[in-house]
């Protein structure tokens, strides 16, 4: 795996436990995004054939609210991203993994972000569902790194399994017919799990053993990085950690591996 020599560099604090996950209904997280409509709480989601459910967690890692979406299936979530939009926020559902790259039905499930914690399981209707499906113009892929940039206003998705990750930029388009995506380009490295991008243009981009960070600007995330000129961030690996997200200018990360039932999320705060 090349990691281009890139120096690590103490932007950010050591990584600190923040939460252990313990409950049964949570244990294989594979995403992680802020809400915007509950500040300081967190969106997350089981892995492949888990059922349809989001959850709600504090920085404690307690979930504090269940939604489950009708009508679709767990095939393999990896990614939530949540977008802020006037004073509606989104929730976007990635159901992109593909480990044997046959698929030809990944696509991004969109819904409203609900407003208030319900204590009973929250059912989304179908009807409520906005669905983008797609395909990749050069065959199917694996994937669980998904953004959306704010600057050019489209999801960036990079793929996980090739040599050189192949990147993608698009906008959400839903409707009946998959649609096309083709690749921009490659970058030098592989295994990504995770990606986000906050209002700034700073970007987190992570694979099992690595951070990297760009700062804030206001050229397309594509673009940036294709470049391939990242800051290193300080990480110990986690076991099987697939979730960043960013929250204000500190960002957490969530591991999916349940490792004698202490399933970490972790904390990273901004040092300057």
């Amino acid at each position: 795996m090349c990691e281009s020599f890139i120096a690590p560099t103490r932007l950010f604090s050591t990584q600190k436990v923040a939460a252990v996950i313990t409950d049964s209904r949570l244990v294989e997280a594979s995403g992680l995004d802020q809400s915007y409509t509950n500040p300081g709480y967190f969106w997350t989601h089981n892995d492949s054939g888990g059922e349809p459910k989001l959850y709600l967690i504090d920085t404690k890692g307690h979930i504090q609210m269940e939604v489950e979406l009708e009508g679709v299936a767990n095939m393999d979530w990896e990614e939530i991203v949540t977008v802020q939009d006037g004073d509606k926020s989104y929730i976007y559902v990635a159901e992109i993994g593909d480990n044997k790259a046959v698929r030809d039905d990944i696509s991004i499930i969109r819904l409203e972000e609900p407003k208030k914690i319900h204590n009973a399981v929250l059912t989304i209707k179908n009807e409520n569902l906005t669905i983008m499906p797609l395909q990749y113009a050069e065959g199917a892929r694996d994937a669980e790194a998904l953004m959306f940039d704010r600057v050019s206003e489209e999801f960036v998705l990079i793929t996980k399994r090739e040599e050189n990750s192949l990147i993608y930029s698009f906008p959400f388009q839903p409707g009946s017919e998959r649609i096309t995506i083709k690749s921009k380009g490659t970058i030098p490295t592989r295994l990504f799990t995770a990606a986000d991008m906050n209002e700034q243009g700073e970007i987190l981009l992570k694979h099992y053993d690595a951070i990297y960070f760009w700062g804030a600007s206001q050229e397309p995330a594509v673009d940036r990085i294709l470049a391939w000129n990242p800051i290193s961030i300080d990480y110990s690996p986690e076991p099987q950690g697939e979730a960043i997200c960013w929250y204000q200018k500190n960002f957490y990360t969530l591991s999916e591996k349940n490792v004698g039932k202490r399933q970490e999320m972790l904390f990273f705060e901004r040092l300057r």
